[in-house]
């Protein structure tokens, strides 16, 4: 393929995977607990590869790049960087459930998955048949880890051990208290504490699907610990922190510019097909 057509195809496929992202994003906004994506571009150019060229002397035929240097533009093109989640602040809506919560702040609920350790901030639980605390996909949510010092006196409640930390309210009679602090309460017995976590530098996460979200950060770097910006709303629910006018103006946006790099290859198709069959017959 000739190196100028690359150049808008490569920004017309970009384009295209930004409208997918947004798209999606728009059919989520009403989607509890759900977080925007947005894409990331960078621009390769062939000069990077060889920033300091020497001008030299001529040695062969003077081109029109000579008179007018591009420095590598016409020979530059645009890829996807990555896809990053937004995590800002979803609104609350109140639902008087007792067993809906809402995060406000930067936190994680802890649940416990086939695959391990999962996060989410869609706080819809409610009992399991086995009287467990889950989420509405069933999966069980967590207690926040004990000290070392109750661990040492329990070694069965090991906050390594995820099964030990799970939720039982079976046998247990008495209207559900979720305060600030995600203490869980049953009359004025507090039955357990929610794992509510946050990371020290934001967190690195990959959506799993179903509201869940996995850690991708390096827990040397980035480690988790108890939320302390982070306040628990009971009775409430975290909506989508998606904007639909910001998303609508994005998805205009990007369409304008997905036709703007067709055109550019239409004009550069035509231009060599003049080459081709034109200049070729002087």
């Amino acid at each position: 393929m000739s190196r100028p057509l690359w150049v808008p195809m490569s920004g017309a496929i970009a384009k295209d995977q930004l409208v997918d992202t947004i798209a999606n994003n728009l059919a989520n906004m009403n989607t509890q607990g759900f977080k925007t994506d947005d894409v990331t571009f960078k621009e390769i150019l062939a000069r990077s590869e060889n920033p300091n060229p020497s001008p030299g002397i001529p040695r062969s035929p003077i081109k029109d790049k000579d008179l007018y240097p591009m420095e590598g533009r016409d020979q530059a093109y645009t890829m996807v960087s990555g896809t990053h989640t937004n995590f800002r602040q979803g609104g609350l809506k109140v639902t008087e459930n007792p067993l809906d919560i809402a995060l406000e702040g930067p936190g994680f609920i802890e649940v416990a998955t086939p695959q391990g350790i999962r996060f989410t901030r869609l706080g819809s639980l409610k009992l399991g048949a086995d009287g467990r605390l889950i989420t509405t996909q069933g999966y069980p949510v967590l207690s926040a880890k004990t000290a070392p010092a109750a661990e040492a006196r329990s070694p069965a409640a090991a906050s390594s051990d995820p099964q030990a930390r799970l939720i039982n309210l079976s046998g247990r009679d008495g209207a559900v208290h979720i305060n600030e602090l995600g203490e869980l309460y049953m009359e004025d017995d507090q039955v357990a504490k929610l794992s509510i976590v946050e990371f020290q530098n934001g967190p690195k996460m990959k959506k799993v699907g179903d509201g869940l979200y996995q850690n991708i950060g390096d827990p040397a770097t980035n480690p988790e610990a108890p939320a302390s910006l982070t306040m628990v709303r009971q009775g409430m629910l975290e909506q989508s922190n998606v904007n639909p006018v910001e998303e609508m103006t994005k998805l205009i946006k990007a369409n304008r510019m997905f036709e703007m790099d067709l055109k550019a290859m239409k004009t550069v198709d035509s231009m060599l097909g003049k080459e081709a069959n034109e200049i070729g017959k002087f």
